[in-house]
């Protein structure tokens, strides 16, 4: 099969709004598949599609997600090389609440400069299907290295553009006044990366094995979603005051055609758990009553999976699905997957999960 946009176009787009939960919260998205060279919703566990060539097979890796006619995500898939499933599905956030009304789903491709057509649109929603539990049947697989470092530098980096309160406060010793009360309280040395504390993770696991996804959300505590809810970063849920000023702030200009985010890596993890997830608050949010889950749009802009090795020295993602609009806000990206502390009995697939979190400020023109 050719490399041509045309042929490795994706088709056959199927949609189902499902929920997945770990007892504490419920997360409802669309479950997207689609038909990508020989590579069809269909494919069972095994064998692999005629065309996957050790995971090499010239499916596209950048798509996006159109919701009602607006262009809502951008999605980089890097797959496992065990893994086909991963290469034509994905899952698209919701939030937390039971979606209502009608949703008219399509997706294209990037392939070099060029995008492919439109799928097919489907609809979906409350009125047409009913809302499933989300479910994963897993490929045949060669044993995977599932993390490793990139690098033989400690920890694991932050949001480098736009630039996070942690990279600001901690690694650039900024010298603005809410800088330097932020590490007057900090407590973590040179760690650049916010976690919420192997203490808290071993006691309520951040990764779902049974339904093989993230639950990130349960820590963090009202108002303190910028320290992930750890005392030692609580210098990082200042809120903008006279006392302090505001943070650093990233000029974003929401009316060129593309934007490009970076991040600073300092130990990087691959393998098919792995994702980064950028969110940005509503546009009614005030920066002066400090950040909570809730001030998020419950979609992800952004979203990228680390299933290959191949993809490890890439720190920067350029993409079309940001946000038009003005005003100050704040990005939060998320990033984990299954790695984190043993498990003490090896459940959870012998590891807890783990995610570094970055809050990034901007002001939108």
């Amino acid at each position: 099969m050719s490399g041509n946009s045309q042929d490795i176009a994706p088709s056959g787009l199927r949609a189902e709004i499902r929920y997945r939960d770990d007892g504490k919260y419920t997360m409802y998205g669309i479950s997207l598949r689609w038909q990508v060279g020989e590579n069809s919703p269909d494919q069972g566990i095994w064998p692999p599609p005629a065309d996957w060539d050790q995971g090499n097979a010239p499916y596209p890796r950048v798509y996006e997600v159109w919701l009602n006619d607006e262009l809502r995500q951008t999605v980089f898939l890097h797959w496992s090389a065990w893994n086909w499933m991963q290469s034509n599905s994905h899952w698209v956030d919701l939030g937390d609440e039971e979606p209502q009304g009608l949703f008219h789903v399509k997706i294209r491709a990037k392939v070099g400069d060029q995008f492919t057509p439109f799928t097919n649109t489907v609809t979906i929603g409350s009125e047409r299907i009913c809302v499933c539990k989300w479910s994963v049947s897993q490929p045949r697989r060669r044993a995977p290295r599932t993390s490793g470092p990139a690098r033989v530098d400690p920890r694991h980096g932050t949001a480098n553009h736009p630039r996070s309160r942690a990279g600001a406060a901690i690694r650039d010793l900024d010298s603005s006044r809410i800088c330097v009360e932020a590490r007057r309280m900090i407590n973590s040395g040179e760690w650049a990366e916010v976690v919420p504390g192997a203490a808290r993770i071993l006691a309520d696991y951040p990764w779902n094995h049974a339904q093989k996804y993230l639950e990130f959300r349960k820590f963090f505590e009202e108002g303190a979603l910028a320290s992930a809810g750890n005392p030692v970063f609580r210098g990082l849920d200042l809120a903008p005051d006279d006392t302090f000023g505001d943070w650093p702030l990233t000029e974003l200009d929401t009316s060129a055609p593309t934007q490009t985010f970076t991040y600073d890596y300092m130990a990087y993890h691959w393998g098919e758990t792995w994702s980064h997830r950028w969110f940005i608050t509503r546009s009614d949010w005030d920066p002066s009553e400090g950040l909570s889950w809730q001030d998020l749009e419950p979609t992800p802009f952004l979203v990228e999976v680390h299933g290959s090795p191949r993809e490890e020295e890439s720190t920067s993602w350029e993409f079309a699905s940001f946000p038009r609009r003005t005003g100050r806000a704040a990005i939060v990206n998320v990033w984990g997957g299954h790695g984190g502390p043993d498990t003490p009995n090896g459940e959870n697939g012998g590891k807890t999960g783990e995610f570094f979190l970055s809050i990034c400020d901007v002001n939108l023109r």
